[in-house]
């Protein structure tokens, strides 16, 4: 078995070099988003400069995102494209594992998954960058996009940090963000349900630590608001929700970058 996954990681090295994207890259902007009125138009303003399109998906909101967006989408035409996704999608946690866990649910367009694959095919340009409604660049994010736009990397790696509602201090029980590859290429990637409670990227472009087509970014590239919301954790099952009452404790100080970039977006 072992001689088998060398050969094919051998065989996938050979390959990859003939779908590489070369030359100056063009990223699209992905945004998922349901009911994310409080955070939406910063986490908007602060990539619109460092991306070549944004597109929002609306999956129902109740709430003001809508109009947030529409008016944005007016302000920048040709940049903000705004659509909607018509079918409720299922939260993470349980709710997705369990309709991952039939042949059915794998079809439906209420998985994850199968989401998250809708919504990159409505994307334009040859790189994608996941981004939510409740997260707001870095003065970090910009340098990083621009060198990732020249190099040979054809995904990066990044993560970003849980703010505590009190504006000055991470949240203890998860005060960073899973680092993981949240700028890739459309080209052989592919989300599927491999962890079960949520979707899962695939991709020969984003794992391998000799992998030269990957590069990492240790440093936090945007802070995530979730935890400053009103309404924190409704987008998840009740198991999920119940860890992450209990992460919700004030922990270590932010950083000054993370202090600057609150005020900037009076956040």
């Amino acid at each position: 078995m072992w001689k088998l996954k060398a050969l094919l990681r051998s065989l996938t090295k050979k390959i990859l070099p003939l779908f590489a994207f070369r030359g100056r890259k063009r990223i699209s902007a992905m945004m998922r988003v349901r009911n994310e009125e409080q955070f939406i138009e910063a986490a908007i303003l602060s990539i619109i400069d460092h991306v070549d399109e944004v597109v929002i998906i609306d999956n129902m909101s109740d709430d003001q995102t809508p109009k947030i967006i529409s008016r944005l989408a007016d302000k920048y035409p040709g940049k903000i494209r705004a659509l909607v996704y018509p079918h409720k999608v299922a939260r993470y946690g349980e709710e997705n594992r369990k309709l991952a866990s039939t042949s059915k649910g794998r079809r439906s367009p209420a998985l994850l998954s199968n989401f998250y694959n809708w919504c990159v095919a409505q994307c334009q340009y040859p790189f994608i960058l996941k981004w939510d409604g409740d997260t707001v660049a870095t003065n970090e994010f910009g340098v990083e996009m621009e060198k990732f736009r020249t190099a040979r990397a054809q995904s990066l790696w990044h993560t970003g940090v849980n703010l505590h509602e009190n504006r000055t201090c991470l949240i203890s029980g998860r005060p960073f963000e899973d680092m993981e590859p949240r700028l890739f290429p459309r080209t052989l990637s592919k989300y599927d349900n491999g962890l079960g409670y949520c979707e899962e990227l695939k991709s020969p472009f984003i794992h391998g630590e000799d992998n030269i087509y990957v590069d990492r970014c240790e440093t936090p590239l945007y802070v995530h608001m979730k935890f400053c919301k009103v309404d924190k954790f409704s987008n998840m099952s009740e198991d999920i929700q119940e860890r992450e009452r209990q992460n919700n404790q004030v922990g270590q100080v932010a950083d000054q970058n993370i202090i600057e970039t609150v005020a900037k977006w009076n956040l």
